[in-house]
């Protein structure tokens, strides 16, 4: 799959697993050359974009290529670029549970065995949304044991090898926010020590090495069957689609009237 398609799905994943509403967040990747990066377009429905939508921008220059403007915080991800060589997609959303907290502005420590290659994640300090304040605050935090950070009072951001492992981590940023929140409701989160994390990663890199290389991009899109379907399932479904539905007419109003 080229790179377009892997943004392309990327953001529908991000809107099925509810971390995105269909225009929130945004997403790169490093294309060949290292020099440039396709990004996604701002204020653009992720359920709407096809491969022309998608912005092209010089690392160096900040100079822009494309149909629309580049995602507001395309300073940020050109910063994490510059921060981390080994990064070639970063992925920026607002889920719920990693913004509570980056609103409480704490660090999750190492929780769980299969977080073990994300590491800590910090929360930056605060700035504006799509402030050269912000890029900086989030490269600093990148440029230490870590492969995500939330943003204080905003959201998280990830980095991967890939977009499929970028994505992985986007979603498993959000999973890690929600176990951290409930244990400390419980009496505290308590994290691995340092043994168990150099441990755990090590096995996870290999494990998911061999995932990686039997796996194809679109098998993170693939429907998850969880047993048989009710009335109530479909009244769910139903009203989701009609949001749905309403919000991609209100996304192609607005893109008319743009025109």
């Amino acid at each position: 799959m080229i790179l377009e398609e892997q943004v392309i799905a990327a953001g529908l994943k991000l809107v099925e697993t509810e971390l995105s509403d269909g225009t929130s967040g945004n997403i790169s990747v490093r294309c060949e050359g290292g020099s440039t990066i396709l990004i996604t377009p701002s204020s653009r429905d992720y359920r709407l974009l096809s491969e022309r939508d998608l912005v092209r921008v010089d690392l160096q220059s900040g100079g822009a290529e494309g149909r629309w403007k580049p995602s507001s915080e395309w300073r940020l991800h050109s910063r994490v670029y510059d921060a981390r060589s080994d990064a070639n997609a970063v992925i920026h959303h607002h889920g719920t549970w990693s913004s509570a907290v980056a609103v409480a502005r704490k660090t999750i420590p190492v929780l769980i065995d299969e977080a073990a290659d994300i590491g800590p994640i910090p929360t930056a300090p605060y700035a504006p949304s799509a402030s050269e304040e912000l890029a900086e605050a989030v490269s600093e935090q990148l440029k230490q044991e870590t492969n995500a950070a939330l943003l204080a009072n905003h959201g998280a951001v990830v980095v991967g090898r890939d977009l499929r492992e970028a994505l992985r981590r986007a979603v498993e940023v959000e999973r890690l926010a929600k176990i951290y929140l409930v244990a400390e409701l419980l009496g505290g989160a308590k994290g691995l020590d340092e043994e168990a994390i150099a441990r755990s990663r090590k096995f996870f890199d290999g494990y998911r090495t061999r995932q990686h290389e039997l796996q194809e991009f679109p098998a993170l899109l693939l429907p998850r069957v969880a047993g048989p379907v009710s009335v109530t399932d479909l009244v769910a479904y139903s009203f989701k689609a009609g949001a749905t539905f309403a919000s991609l007419l209100q996304n192609l109003i607005l893109q008319k009237l743009h025109k």
